[in-house]
């Protein structure tokens, strides 16, 4: 009896995805190949079809992380949830016990990508067997990888796949680890083609956007056109992205119809007016989900091409020591691009009636300055203004960083009060900041609602 054993589970798996449809193809296919594995002994000998199984540190001109939309699982722990899989601190993770627990991820839209890396908890101490399916619609999945984690490392590791494939949901599904039946993964990342030396990336920021304006004639929703006729890889939305408190109910009211058609390849950082009810922006967490971190944990950075590309809370945990702070140093000496953007809602600089300079945000710019980094974008005031190349003192620096204050989405634009040193254009219209991010510079311009470029740079090295 023990000699047929293995054949016996390896028909059961066959009948068992003949049975099924293909929606449950996936999950066949995990019960199949652990039940064949089992009976076998053979660990990931055992595989259902032809992928690869290749473990390698990084994957040559594949290491563009591409944005997410949301993070979903099968299972977790309370202190352990999916979106912790997800949201750029290797210290948070997502547990869940048994074999067949799987993670998904939903890019948002159909994606080119040619890999997935991956973080595993205890990853240095245990291997872990789990396959990788891509899904255009979360019922059909493709099986696209399958085998071991190296178990020699805590950091990232990647899993090339055979052929670049395009697909919106990424699937991990976990059935074993070398400690036991719980999968634990500290983040994780679908992998899409690197930029060609050269290839440049299309970015849209803005801050201060929706109101309670409805209609086609309010300036969130022209912004917005303006938006998807540029169709940038990705926006950054700047803070105080719905007005007056940024509940959920006005969120879905007003910036959905409108902002909200580009939610997907988004990048949110929140604003004062988020936090205006007192309720640590739950409106806004709500609406954004995963994208937006978490209420305790609110920063994260992400890749594009040659950029790193942080956003950071400029309401909470901004003094020199603070969690965020800390985070921040701790990101930027981990970081490998040789071009950096950091974006956040209050600027420290800025010639607004309204608010003007907020030192408060010296932390911030000393630990980018430090680390050479090229961009900050900011909010807050309602007006567009470009500032020269600067170090945290307002001197004028050739290495040092280029401040945008783009408070122009949508709410009421507001004139100048004192100029500061270094603004070089300041300008009272409504529109979008256009960056052209390539391979060690960048580009911009300033695009009003209408289309009109209203300020524009060359190219300028990155740091």
């Amino acid at each position: 009896m023990p000699r047929t054993k293995p054949v016996w589970a390896a028909l059961c798996a066959f009948m068992l995805l003949a049975t099924l449809g293909a929606g449950g193809a996936a999950q066949a296919d995990d019960r199949a190949v652990r039940g064949a594995a089992h009976a076998t002994g053979q660990g990931t000998g055992l595989r259902a079809g032809d992928v690869p199984s290749t473990v390698v540190p990084s994957i040559p001109g594949c290491t563009t992380a591409q944005p997410l939309s949301g993070v979903t699982a099968s299972t977790w722990e309370d202190v352990n949830p999916p979106q912790q899989a997800a949201d750029g601190d290797p210290t948070t993770r997502w547990s869940g016990e048994g074999l067949g627990a799987h993670l998904i991820l939903d890019l948002g839209q159909a994606r080119t990508m040619c890999g997935l890396k991956i973080a595993w908890h205890r990853g240095d101490k245990r291997w872990n067997d789990f396959n990788i399916y891509t899904s255009p619609d979360d019922t059909t999945y493709t099986k696209v990888w399958a085998g071991r984690s190296s178990g020699s490392t805590a950091g990232f590791e990647s899993y090339p796949y055979a052929a670049p494939v395009t697909a919106r949901y990424v699937r991990i599904s976990f059935w074993q680890s070398q400690e036991g039946s719980w999968a634990s993964i500290s983040e994780t990342a679908a992998l899409g083609p690197d930029a060609s030396q050269g290839g440049e990336h299309v970015v849209v920021a803005a801050g201060d956007i929706a109101t309670t304006c409805e209609g086609e004639k309010c300036a969130h929703r022209r912004t917005s056109d303006r938006v998807l006729a540029i169709d940038p890889a990705v926006v950054l939305a700047l803070g105080d992205n719905q007005y007056e408190n940024g509940t959920y109910e006005e969120y879905s009211k007003h910036y959905d119809p409108t902002w909200g058609r580009f939610k997907a390849k988004t990048k949110p950082t929140p604003g004062n007016h988020e936090y205006g009810l007192g309720d640590g922006a739950a409106g806004y967490f709500e609406y954004f989900g995963s994208a937006a971190g978490s209420p305790a944990k609110s920063w994260y950075s992400f890749d594009l091409g040659d950029w790193h590309i942080i956003s950071l809370n400029s309401e909470t945990s901004r003094s020199a020591g603070s969690t965020q702070v800390t985070w921040l140093k701790d990101d930027l000496s981990r970081n490998t691009k040789p071009c950096v953007l950091a974006f956040w809602h209050r600027p420290m600089f800025s010639s607004g009636s309204a608010h003007g300079n907020f030192p408060n945000m010296r932390p911030f710019w000393d630990a980018l300055y430090d680390a050479r980094a090229d961009l900050v974008l900011g909010g807050h005031d309602h007006h567009y203004e470009r500032f020269a190349k600067q170090n945290p003192d307002a001197q004028k620096s050739s290495s040092g960083i280029r401040e945008f204050v783009v408070g122009t989405g949508g709410a009421s634009t507001k004139p100048a009060g004192t100029m500061r040193a270094n603004s070089e254009k300041f300008l009272q219209k409504h529109g979008v900041l256009k960056l052209t991010l390539a391979a060690n510079s960048y580009s911009w311009q300033f695009v009003q609602d209408d289309g009109a470029v209203l300020d524009s740079g060359a190219p300028v090295a990155c740091n």
